[in-house]
């Protein structure tokens, strides 16, 4: 058909479909606002020159904590994992809000130890509480970004790491007592934006259910999961050994790099005609950990700029490629997402306290920097041949390209359809199901349906229970299985 056709039929053969509908986009700005706050709130607190001691909290925390807050982290996430596999029984909003309750007290304890005279062992104590409670909150969050579906969640991520860079940026610059009032209200907002979230996705909904999750897979890809916890441990020592060299790095260019990293990957993700290949993501990933330990190992101390930039380069590039993986694979199983994010999450926690713990040895020992990096170099490409090699990335990716496009009402009926002979949905119920597929909100269900959000709950609760799922995630998850 040539283009002067086209046009006369009011359709332009360049237009590409959308990564966010008009219906999505205020759902994922949600997301990106509530995830961003919560990471601003850990840069803050994580920062060595650009704050002041007294100002940052989580730093006196890792001092008086030490290895302690990285076990706890990837403890706590063990358990809830544990927890959510076996039961799925966890209530999402009871552990927001005690996380973010415990959170918030524990930033005022830090705040207020030096008025009260805290002693360093309930600080430590504190500090490792607060961890937990961080671990938690972060999952929560990582269950979310799977509401706005796999095609927009690169983008959200990235988007929500533009805006942490940019609200750390900001408040540099602002008097001190802002700084440790954020440190306050921050993971109190974000709480607040992700009740906003699950209200409007309706993600969290609870049901009675007993039965087991149904669906075609209940694996979560381990394998992957450890290559990706690997590269992130290579990374973070990479880095240390780039500190080593002349103590705490330009953090105002670590921010500047990865604010101008996560801004490229969400212009990619929002303009893109299908979803980024990330095996071409992947293929990248080994490069940049090797280019970043030879010039830890080839630049001068005087130039520690450009490796630094190199090392914020791939941290940034790593992280949303890590949280874009932990998406896609708990889009693509009945595993409950809040069980895949923790997985995820304590496997690359516990990767990176080990290479802190490989890290003290070798200092220990005066082992030479030079056999460091040929380490991190070796173990990188062991990893990328045996546990992260592209068929791997592929095998968790593969489903990405041919996603269902959620405003073909005829495509999302015939999987509903599918899934309605097995489990004895009843025709309301697939009008329902249809719309959930769709990805519209409770409110446009109610409104296209001509029925009241109450009845609309019992009809969600009665379709959790014959689908044997906790939340309209999993189910949503379900009916994709049926795609």
């Amino acid at each position: 058909m040539s283009l002067k056709s086209s046009a006369r039929r009011g359709r332009e053969p360049w237009a590409r479909p959308a990564v966010l509908s008009p219906a999505d986009a205020p759902l994922a700005a949600l997301v990106i606002l509530g995830f961003g706050l919560l990471r601003t709130w850990s840069l803050i607190g994580g920062s060595p020159t650009l704050f002041i001691p007294a100002q940052s909290m989580l730093l006196a925390a890792e001092r008086s904590a030490a290895f302690g807050e990285d076990v706890v982290y990837a403890a706590v996430l063990i358990v809830l994992s544990i927890v959510v596999l076996r039961t799925n029984r966890i209530n999402r909003k009871a552990l927001m809000v005690a996380s973010t309750a415990i959170l918030c007290l524990g930033v005022g304890l830090f705040l207020l130890a030096p008025l009260l005279g805290a002693q360093a062992f309930p600080l430590s104590i504190a500090g490792r509480v607060m961890f937990a409670s961080a671990a938690c909150i972060a999952v929560l969050w990582g269950e979310q970004l799977c509401s706005v579906g796999i095609r927009a969640s690169l983008l959200v991520i990235a988007g929500s790491y533009a805006l942490s860079y940019i609200g750390t940026l900001i408040f540099v610059a602002t008097p001190p007592f802002v700084v440790e009032a954020a440190q306050l209200l921050l993971p109190a907002l974000s709480a607040g934006v992700w009740f906003a979230v699950v209200k409007r996705a309706g993600a969290c909904d609870e049901s009675t259910a007993d039965g087991p999750l149904r669906g075609r897979s209940r694996t979560v890809p381990y394998r992957v999961f450890l290559g990706v916890g690997i590269f992130g441990a290579a990374l973070l020592l990479t880095n240390g050994l780039s500190e080593g060299k002349t103590g705490a790095p330009d953090e105002f260019l670590t921010l500047y790099v990865g604010l101008a990293v996560s801004l490229c990957i969400a212009g990619i993700a929002a303009f893109l005609p299908r979803n980024v290949d990330l095996t071409f993501v992947f293929r990248l990933m080994l490069p940049i950990i090797v280019a970043c330990t030879f010039l830890v190992f080839a630049i001068e101390a005087d130039q520690q700029p450009y490796e630094v930039a190199a090392i914020g380069f791939g941290w940034t590039f790593f992280i949303i490629f890590a949280w874009e993986i932990w998406c896609i694979a708990a889009a693509k199983t009945t595993v409950p997402p809040l069980a895949v994010f923790s997985l995820g999450s304590a496997i690359l926690s516990l990767c990176t306290l080990a290479a802190e713990g490989l890290r003290a040895l070798a200092a220990l020992f005066s082992v030479d920097s030079l056999f460091i990096i040929a380490s991190i170099c070796i173990v990188s490409i062991l990893t990328s041949l045996f546990l992260l090699n592209e068929q791997k990335v592929r095998e968790v990716v593969q489903d990405q390209r041919t996603l269902l496009d959620r405003a073909d009402e005829s495509a999302c009926r015939l999987c509903v359809e599918r899934m309605a002979a097995e489990i004895k949905l009843t025709e309301r119920e697939k009008e329902i199901a249809i719309r959930v597929l769709q990805g519209k909100d409770n409110a446009a269900i109610s409104q296209e349906l001509f029925i009241s959000k109450a009845t609309l709950y019992t009809h969600l609760r009665n379709m959790y229970k014959k689908a044997g799922v906790h939340s309209r995630q999993e189910f949503s998850n379900l009916m994709n299985r049926y795609c």
